[in-house]
């Protein structure tokens, strides 16, 4: 079954089993790879610096299975919104192509770099959304539960929270006209960049957030900062919005 067959398909089954199987598949490679590598302990082992607003030692095992808990749920659930597109036909309606001649070859790479922007925008708007007082305890409590986060936290959702990640990323096929190779592509450098946000250690250069073009780029830091607040910095990967709107941290440096 070639990707045309398989978005075109009116089954569930296989295409669930399909998405569920590589979105878990790809956040547990990527976690596991990373908590290994950057593990945050006291005596300064793993790659990176530790920040000031990361767990200065690896988490407990009860707080790495609570993350992980939710996680699997994450993962279903992300898994059975792209199985219900296709079952339901819902997916014939998407902007998807497949003829590698359908627009320019500049447009395939492009396409990513469009697609991280526009997901940064609605990511950054639901997030806020998500800390009004009277949501925040039905959608994102869950997910703040890592003051401290580890990599596996990357996908740590309340379910609710977890469909509306779930449904912010596939409106973007509505929207946009890609390959899905490029979504692919785009989806594996969203979860990557998840994990690297929460693993308690920072990879970039010191002095990014006053760099020329570093200051507009969101780091590990800064989102363990949002963590650890519970407020400002409330981009995914970048923090354009998070400028334009006073939400930086006034401490990040």
């Amino acid at each position: 079954m070639n990707l045309q067959e398989l978005y075109s398909s009116n089954g569930w089954l296989l295409p669930a089993l399909i998405f569920i199987s590589v979105y878990g598949g790809r956040y547990l490679v990527m976690a596991l790879a990373v908590s290994l590598v950057a593990r945050p302990a006291a005596d300064g082992r793993g790659w990176g610096r530790v920040h000031h607003n990361a767990p200065q030692k690896f988490d407990s095992q009860r707080h790495i299975r609570r993350e992980l808990t939710y996680s699997f749920f994450t993962v279903l659930i992300f898994g059975m919104v792209i199985a219900t597109l296709i079952g339901t036909g819902w997916m014939g309606s998407s902007r998807f192509y497949f003829q590698w001649d359908s627009y320019p070859a500049w447009w395939f790479g492009l396409s990513i770099v469009v697609m991280l922007l526009l997901h940064d925008t609605f990511f950054y708007w639901i997030h806020r959304v998500m800390h009004w007082r009277k949501l925040f305890a039905v959608m994102h409590k869950v997910h703040h539960q890592s003051v401290h986060p580890t990599a596996f936290a990357a996908y740590s959702f309340h379910p609710t929270e977890a469909l509306a990640e779930a449904l912010i990323v596939t409106a973007i096929i509505f929207i946009l006209p890609v390959h899905p190779l490029a979504f692919l592509v785009f989806q594996t450098l969203s979860t990557a960049y998840n994990v690297y946000g929460h693993c308690g250690r920072e990879f970039y250069p010191q002095g990014m957030a006053s760099h020329r073009w570093g200051r507009w780029i969101n780091t590990s830091t800064a989102h363990a900062a949002h963590h650890g607040k519970g407020r400002y910095n409330y981009g995914l990967y970048f923090l354009f919005w998070d400028r334009l709107m006073g939400t930086v941290d006034p401490l990040y440096k």
